[in-house]
């Protein structure tokens, strides 16, 4: 029989644990708050596609490519928008599919106050909701997707 670990080192995994989940998500603020013109950030939504995008803080705008992990091929092209509120980061990001017979969403939106968002397809919000959290790219993913983001059909 396996001896039980110390108390402190289950309460050091823990702590570890919460700090890796805290950076990940200081990762993703920093990115969204700290926008400057020419920057480069990367997000991921809950499936694990990335959104690499360079921002246009200017013109509060922001472009680049997206890879699919649901829809494996090409990059698909992105553009969105943002805006500074009192109650945070306003994001909006589009994909388009860069081969829409491919059987996936031909384009989609994910927009909402940061680091929340909701998919929305060419024929308004996902029905049912797809509520998604951004993470820092690299960040591992436990759902699939299947028949869902980018598979919207």
């Amino acid at each position: 029989m396996r001896p039980e670990p110390p108390v402190s080192l289950i309460k050091t995994m823990e702590r570890n644990v919460k700090m890796r989940t805290l950076f990940s998500l200081l990762t993703v603020f920093v990115l969204a708050v700290g926008m400057v013109h020419g920057q480069t950030g990367c997000l991921q939504d809950q499936y694990g596609n990335q959104y690499n995008f360079t921002v246009d803080k200017t013109n509060t705008y922001l472009y680049g490519t997206a890879t699919s992990t649901q829809c494996p091929g090409a990059a698909w092209d992105i553009i969105g928008s943002f805006v500074t509120t009192p109650n945070g980061i306003g994001l909006e990001i589009t994909a388009a599919n860069p081969n829409p017979p491919n059987g996936c969403a031909p384009v989609y939106t994910l927009k909402g106050m940061m680091p929340n968002f909701q998919w929305f397809y060419e024929d308004g919000v996902s029905n049912p909701p797809q509520p998604g959290t951004w993470v820092a790219c690299g960040t591992k993913t436990s759902d699939p997707g299947t028949g869902k983001g980018a598979l919207k059909h």
